[in-house]
């Protein structure tokens, strides 16, 4: 396989005390043949001048303005004017490994393979060192069923956009929706079923910031966007990937899970949104407890829920809070 140029996507929007750690991750990558796209979407701070620096200071740079229109406005504005081999998203508080995109077109070209994928760490906002970690190195390698399963069962990865490698040939015309939120669920599974062939690393490259007001962890109406594709998620998998149907109920049931739990309890928006919320859990919680393959986490929910909403609201945010995969790692 040749050298491929690889474009690195980064929608840019309210980030300055970020984006300079972003940026010079992207730039000091020991894979050089970049073309490194950084879409101002209208950022209202000085986050679109900063952008135009780095243009003047190193060649592989490319500054896109633009109206703001969101996060899927921008990374299909980005997909548009990219000319590589590969894409590679990047969120612009969120920051690379040096060898993160090294390994990543390895992995691509040692298996022969459509996608690669690598593990996200997930930091603290103040967090801006690498890390290194003390785990035997692992590499999967799926089908696109087999992806499609892991990303919504969420042991090995999950939905997110970025942290994966594609080939150009894999996006296609595939683009984010526009105006909606959970953007990445609503794509995830569409990109991976075009891929032959899925490698999955399990080292951590990819550092993925936490922000505790972040609005995924605040409920929104707009936030109801992630059950309409998670159900759309099960159509597809019905209609194409019957055998991993369960998987698809399983994402459902986190998804409406997470809403629930997040809910306000008593106003006009948890009369409007509860009812729908809640059929979603009552349909999908046998799947769940059945499933040996769904997270202990979900059956635990699953479990709870059928003592009711006030029981699982009060056991699961005293008991079970969410826990990630420990990994011997200090800060360097």
């Amino acid at each position: 396989m040749d050298e491929l140029l690889i474009s690195v996507i980064v929608p840019v929007y309210k980030v300055e005390k970020y984006i300079h750690k972003c940026i010079d991750s992207i730039v000091e990558q020991t894979y050089r043949n970049l073309e490194i796209i950084l879409v101002d979407d209208g950022s209202p701070d000085q986050c679109g001048e900063i952008c135009d620096q780095y243009k003047l200071k190193d060649y592989r740079v490319k500054v896109l303005h633009k109206e703001n229109g969101g996060l899927s406005s921008a990374r299909n504005a980005g997909i548009e004017i990219s000319q590589g081999d590969g894409i590679f998203f990047v969120d612009s508080d969120d920051y690379l490994s040096r060898r993160c995109i090294e390994k990543c077109v390895d992995m691509l070209r040692d298996y022969d393979a459509d996608i690669s994928i690598i593990q996200m760490m997930y930091i603290s906002e103040t967090m801006n060192k690498e890390i290194e970690y003390s785990i035997p190195l692992q590499i999967d390698e799926l089908n696109a069923e087999e992806a499609i399963a892991e990303s919504l069962y969420q042991v090995k990865y999950s939905c997110n956009a970025p942290a994966k490698l594609y080939k150009r040939e894999v996006i296609s015309n595939i683009r984010f929706p526009e105006g909606m939120l959970s953007e990445d669920l609503a794509t995830c599974h569409l990109l991976l079923n075009n891929a032959r062939k899925v490698v999955c690393s399990n080292e951590y490259e990819y550092y993925y910031r936490q922000h505790r007001n972040s609005i995924m962890h605040t409920f929104t109406p707009n936030r109801i966007d992630a059950l309409k594709w998670a159900l759309e998620i099960e159509c597809f998998c019905t209609e194409r990937y019957p055998k991993i149907k369960a998987a698809a109920m399983c994402r459902t049931f986190n998804v409406a899970i997470h809403l629930l739990l997040d809910l306000p309890s008593e106003d006009d928006v948890q009369r409007l949104y509860f009812n729908r919320i809640w059929n979603e859990i009552r349909k999908t919680r046998r799947t769940v407890l059945c499933d040996k393959n769904a997270r202990a986490r979900e059956r635990g929910a699953a479990f709870l829920s059928l003592f009711g909403n006030r029981i699982l609201k009060i056991v699961w945010n005293s008991r079970l809070a969410v826990r990630r995969k420990e990994i011997n790692i200090r800060g360097v």
